[in-house]
């Protein structure tokens, strides 16, 4: 990328040299010099303007000065080029004084624009921009990432990226509409490009990517802070805790880091003020926020790397003061906002809730308070007894420093004889205690949300959010009380919709039968076992002599779902070879477990799927060495096991040959 980045600027520098001896107009571009806009651009065939790329039919010269006949019958008139400037007539336009475009990107405009904020549509359903765009002159290597052209957008409801494509034509022009909820933040065609530009709702946007000239240019009706963006880019302006080992890191210290990271970049920003002062207030305003909103995502993402995830209270009270209280809207403006809001609110929650103790003990206690169960004194007794067993474990679980460990510790809390009866206690009470503890999570949710100040509209969006991750997680439909209480709390109709679209999808996933039912095998065919090697040696018995391709997931985890979304992309690369797939699935409730191998159709007389009870399940872990999700195992043919990256189908070429190898 690198090396093609470096060609084009080489191409640049020669161009500009070349124009000085030749006043020919084929690939030139000119602004408007007194707006500072991009008006128009002529090639060899076309020309650029009012946001597309017109044919000519025909052209003249005389005297320097030409006529350019569109074949939609616009006559432009380029006159003769005086003192570097060139007087351009488009149709019936008034003819406008221009400009030749000589440097990569566009120069500063030549006035202030004092404008401040983004289009706000209130998260409205059906809006969209459009991007309308050249990559002129590709090369081959810029064509090996595909025909299709994309843009990368934060979902914020689903806090997920999802990206819009449009299929280039063979000189690489595309027309591409692009949803968005509000102004946004946007990737462009990330892995040639590397833009990172924003967007607003109603706006048609014309991007040129001149390989040849090396350069990039907005065109539009207001797509001055886009050109600014790609002129002066922001610096991407997270800092990460990661490098520092588990339990070493000082949160009050990476505070201090931060601030001295968005210190600095708040400094480059104004000696480039200094230097280039006509720079609008948009832009301007633009990367403050960005910054901003960037330590915020940096400093809650820390809470996954302290010990007990506990955040001290200056800390928390910092972010909360300076940068959540002053979180720029709309919310959607920034890509980072959406990971910054879920760890802000989470991290209160949570400390909420442990405050409060035990949640399924506090939902009985409620329960019985209202009349709905009656308790007898040694249940109460019982549960009195297990609330500092559970406050404890929890205390213990958050400083566990791998998967190893953390099953340990609930291996050893649920033989716990206090435990185990409360456990049961908790399975008898059923539907009361479950919808009860839907009502509480909405109850502890809304109390949390309600405390840090949210608007209307962010009270819906986290809601929304919180929701849409919990029916992501269960790969369930939401409890009844739960949606009810939804459809009564969210006013935001875009918000409920997302909520309401994922639980419909769910509540059909769960009521359609199961093709290829043969594939999930009953635990029963290893009943009463419990040593790991033995459990997984009798499941692996029936494919002897054939490779396995051993995935071990779970419905909880994201990115375990993420790959068997695309792992038919793997099955068909693989589809010469006899392989058996099998899957293990660790804790997933059986409807969740089932739900996604419908929603996968990860089903066939290849597939084999398990899920085994806990102990077992937890015993070819541990016998395989499990520590993270999702881990992946090849078998060959003689029954050796043999360790996979977990990115292993990201190298295709090299996992084939591993293949071929076992294959022999």
């Amino acid at each position: 990328m690198k090396k093609l980045f470096l060609s084009v600027l080489l191409a640049l520098v020669a161009m500009i040299g070349k124009a000085q001896e030749n006043e020919s107009i084929a690939d030139t571009y000119w602004r408007n010099e007194a707006t500072g806009d991009w008006v128009i651009g002529f090639t060899p065939k076309h020309v650029i303007y009012n946001n597309k790329v017109w044919d000519i039919a025909n052209q003249t010269e005389k005297e320097e000065a030409y006529t350019l006949t569109l074949h939609n019958g616009t006559v432009i008139k380029v006159g003769k080029l005086n003192n570097g400037l060139r007087l351009i007539a488009i149709g019936s336009e008034k003819p406008v004084i221009c400009s030749p475009i000589t440097t990569p990107f566009l120069p500063d405009y030549p006035t202030k624009d004092l404008r401040k904020g983004f289009v706000d549509n209130n998260y409205q359903m059906g809006d969209s921009a459009t991007l309308i765009g050249w990559m002129k002159d590709m090369p081959r290597q810029g064509w090996k990432y595909g025909s299709e052209f994309g843009v990368g957008y934060e979902n914020l409801f689903a806090r997920q990226q999802v990206s819009s494509y449009a299929k280039m034509d063979s000189l690489g022009r595309f027309c591409l509409k692009i949803p968005l909820i509000n102004s946004s933040q946007v990737f462009i065609d990330w892995d040639r490009s590397r833009l990172s530009s924003v967007m607003e709702p109603g706006k048609t946007y014309f991007l040129l990517c001149d390989f040849k000239t090396g350069q990039r240019l907005f065109m539009g009706d207001d797509v001055r802070v886009q050109n600014e963006l790609l002129a002066y880019p922001h610096q991407f302006a997270n800092d990460r805790i990661e490098d520092v080992g588990y339990g070493k890191a000082d949160a009050m210290q990476f505070k201090a880091q931060t601030d001295s990271l968005r210190s600095a970049r708040m400094a480059e920003l104004q000696e480039r003020i200094y230097q280039h002062p006509n720079l609008s207030q948009r832009y301007i305003d633009y990367l403050t926020g960005y910054y901003l909103t960037g330590q915020g995502e940096s400093m809650m993402q820390a809470r996954f790397h302290m010990p007990g995830r506990e955040l001290p209270k200056e800390y928390m009270d910092y972010v909360g003061r300076e940068l959540w209280q002053n979180a720029v809207k709309p919310y959607t403006l920034y890509r980072d906002f959406s990971t910054f809001m879920r760890d802000y609110i989470d991290q209160l929650d949570e400390k909420r809730q442990i405050n409060l103790g035990d949640q399924t003990v506090r939902a009985v206690r409620r329960l019985e308070q209202q009349g709905v169960i009656k308790l007898t004194p040694e249940e109460s007794k019982l549960l009195d007894d297990y609330s500092p067993l559970a406050k404890e474990m929890d205390r213990k679980l958050s400083f566990a420093k791998s998967h190893e460990e953390s099953h340990q510790l609930i291996e050893a809390f649920e033989k716990n004889d206090t435990v185990a009866k409360t456990y049961k206690l908790f399975e008898r009470l059923g539907e009361p205690l479950e919808r009860e503890q839907a009502a509480q999570n909405i109850r502890s949710n809304l109390a949390t949300i309600d405390s840090v100040g949210c608007d209307r509209n962010l009270r819906d969006i986290y809601l929304a959010c919180y929701l849409w991750r919990f029916i992501d997680a269960t790969r369930n439909p939401l409890p009844s009380l739960m949606m009810e209480c939804a459809e009564q709390e969210i006013k935001l109709p875009l918000a409920l919709k997302t909520v309401k679209s994922l639980n419909d999808k769910y509540a059909a996933l769960q009521s359609q039968d199961l093709a290829g039912a043969a594939s999930l095998r009953p635990s029963t065919d290893v009943e009463n076992m419990s040593d790991g090697e033995a459990i997984l040696r009798k499941i692996i018995k029936p494919y002897k002599g054939r490779i396995v391709y051993l995935d071990i997931w779970g419905t909880w985890c994201g990115p375990c779902k993420t790959a068997l979304q695309e792992s038919y992309k793997l099955k068909e690369a693989l589809k010469e070879y006899d392989i058996v797939y099998l899957y293990l699935a660790n804790r997933s409730s059986e409807e969740s477990w089932k739900n996604v191998i419908k929603e996968y159709n990860l089903t066939g007389e290849n597939c084999v799927h398990y899920n085994l009870p806990e102990d077992q399940q937890s015993a070819i872990e541990h016998y395989l060495n499990v520590n993270a999700f999702p881990t992946y195992k090849l078998i060959d043919k003689e029954g050796n096991i043999h360790n996979l990256d977990w990115r292993h189908a990201d190298d295709m070429d090299s996992f084939i040959e591993t293949i071929d190898k076992m294959n022999k």
